[in-house]
């Protein structure tokens, strides 16, 4: 999620409605005011072959949807009592809680009887300049090389400035002003066995909220208030947060939907499906409806979301993100679900929501209600669900698979907001 772009949507919408211009764009026109709409049931029991996805029941209804939002239960702690009530007073998890370890084994009988199981890295390859927004210090991925013990053929690629020449303050600004250059740390290896190495380090700007990312339950509030009554002036630190980080994730492994909208709307024709470098994906500003999904999990022959399950969308955006010359269009709008769909599936309870694009909520089409991120909102200090995005899933659709085993470990680095390893996916091969 980008906060630059927080800023830059609400001036927009408050200029359009100061107007009378705000309109919402082709493939959103439904994005405010649907109501009435069906959800699946969350958490039915299953037969006696409990593996999820056999035996199981028929879609339920189990109430009506709208996108309105209310962020009067961060301030009078109804959210809080609510999350509480489920999880505990000091909890810090969410709906990670729904991942018990009768769900984790349920989720491993889908291997049962496989000659062979097969993995699907589900994450963006991090390269230098993967787009992320900025500020000071930006939000960027630059990968640098330190070296010692033997001097390289290209010298003219390093730099001849080591860490001992200068002051740090001059040392600090030399570095910015050199660029993404390789640091040299000597010529002469170590020891009678001419030890030599290289790592890896990065400038400042640096952070897990890049690319494949998973958004921690610090990451987005409503002022002060976040998840489970916590209040940011009593965890903020410089370094970091004292609740709610990163480091309270720990590894999951559950069950995996993938509610492949992108293939369903290519084999139905329904439109709403555009080319870009030869790559399909949704129009650029597609408002996913709680219609798509419920199509498109009968389409794939889910019956249901369960509590604790990770659901990822797919709409194909995440092609825009591996050619630098649509880096821009990339960020600067996408298709994805609102507030309607952010409650339907987050009825079900589930583990995480993702998306293969980068904030997984329409952006792009201006909003008369003045939000901003409301899904976000919706789903992370509300309800304890937290969002994933550069998600990819394009290995899994093209072998037409919708269910697996989601496997996942973050970094263990505490008081960070998110983490940004590639999950994978396992399947039967």
């Amino acid at each position: 999620m980008r906060f630059d772009h927080l800023e830059h949507h609400y001036e927009l919408n408050r200029r359009q409605l100061l107007s009378g211009a705000a309109k919402l764009g082709a493939g959103a026109a439904v994005a405010m005011g649907a109501t009435g709409l069906l959800g699946t049931a969350a958490g039915a029991e299953q037969g006696k072959d409990d593996r999820p996805g056999k035996g199981g029941v028929e879609v339920k209804v189990v109430g009506h949807y709208d996108d309105s939002l209310s962020v009067t239960g961060a301030y009078d702690g109804s959210w809080a009592a609510a999350t509480s009530a489920r999880y505990g007073k000091d909890d810090q998890r969410g709906t990670l809680n729904e991942v018990t370890a009768r769900k984790t084994a349920r989720a491993l009988r889908m291997l049962d009887g496989a000659k062979k199981v097969v993995t699907h890295n589900l994450g963006h390859l991090m390269v230098n300049g993967v787009p992320g927004y900025r500020t000071f210090p930006p939000r960027k991925y630059e990968q640098r090389l330190i070296f010692l013990g033997y001097r390289p053929n290209h010298s003219d690629y390093f730099s001849t400035t080591t860490a001992g020449d200068a002051g740090e303050d001059e040392w600090r600004a030399a570095d910015r002003a050199r660029g993404p250059l390789a640091y040299d740390q000597g010529a002469a290896p170590f020891g009678t066995n001419k030890l030599s190495g290289h790592e890896e380090r990065f400038p400042e700007g640096g952070t897990y909220q890049l690319a494949t990312q998973l958004d921690g339950l610090a990451h987005i509030g409503v002022e002060e208030h976040f998840y489970n009554g916590f209040s940011a002036k009593d965890f903020n630190t410089p370094t970091g947060v004292k609740k709610l980080g990163i480091e309270h994730v720990g590894p999951i492994v559950t069950r995996g939907i993938l509610l492949d909208v992108l293939g369903y709307k290519q084999k139905h024709g329904k439109g709403d499906v555009q080319t870009v470098n030869g790559k399909p994906m949704l129009t650029d500003t597609y408002r996913i409806t709680v219609e798509d999904l419920q199509a498109t999990m009968r389409w794939e022959r889910i019956k249901g979301i369960e509590a604790g399950d990770v659901v990822l969308i797919r709409t194909g955006w995440d092609s825009l993100a591996d050619d630098p010359a649509t880096y821009d269009r990339y960020l600067a709008t996408e298709p994805g679900i609102y507030i309607r769909e952010a409650k339907f599936l987050g009825d079900h309870r589930p583990a995480i929501i993702g998306s293969d694009s980068w904030a997984l909520e329409l952006v792009g089409v201006p909003d008369p209600s003045g939000f901003a991120f409301p899904v976000h909102t919706e789903l992370i200090p509300k309800r304890g669900i937290r969002i994933g995005e550069g998600i990819r899933t394009n290995s899994l659709a093209a072998e037409g698979i919708h269910e697996f085993v989601y496997f996942y470990m973050p970094q263990y680095a505490l008081g960070a907001t998110a983490g940004n390893t590639a999950p994978v996916a396992l399947t039967r091969g």
